[in-house]
């Protein structure tokens, strides 16, 4: 089992909090809160992608728990287009999630899709069709 060691003290004190809340308030109280947080920190300029990928999961866990994480969407495509496969992979997952297919924010993402499905490398083809058989009607 992993020890959690590559994750910032941060993502793993949400984690904990949110598994020790007692209560659906509780829970809502921490979310917002980070919701909040996150809001501020997108907003800083020259993130770098190790920093904006943990930024994306913890949105990720704001809007798996019902909150409105849509200021981090943009993100998300952004790093779609990265040359690190894992902050692709994680730009992709989000945006699976995040994004419907009547989101404007589709559009933008049709050129990398293209050149992510004529790569060579089989898990950047994969990434793509993940998200694609989501956006795509």
């Amino acid at each position: 089992m992993s020890s959690g060691s590559h994750l910032s003290k941060e993502l793993l004190d949400l984690v904990k909090s949110i598994g020790e809340s007692r209560s659906k308030q509780e829970e809502d109280k921490i979310i917002t809160g980070e919701a909040m947080s996150l809001k501020t920190k997108f907003l800083e300029r020259n993130l770098p992608e190790k920093k904006m990928k943990e930024l994306l999961i913890r949105a990720l866990y704001v809007e798996m728990l019902g909150h409105d994480a849509s200021f981090s969407y943009i993100h998300a495509v952004n790093l779609t287009q990265s040359k690190n496969l894992l902050v692709k992979r994680i730009g992709y997952l989000a945006c699976a999630l995040f994004i419907d297919t009547n989101s404007d924010l589709v559009i933008l993402m049709i050129a990398t899709l293209q050149r992510d499905l004529q790569s060579k490398a089989h898990l950047e083809v994969l990434a793509a069709l993940t998200v694609l058989t989501k956006i795509v009607n």
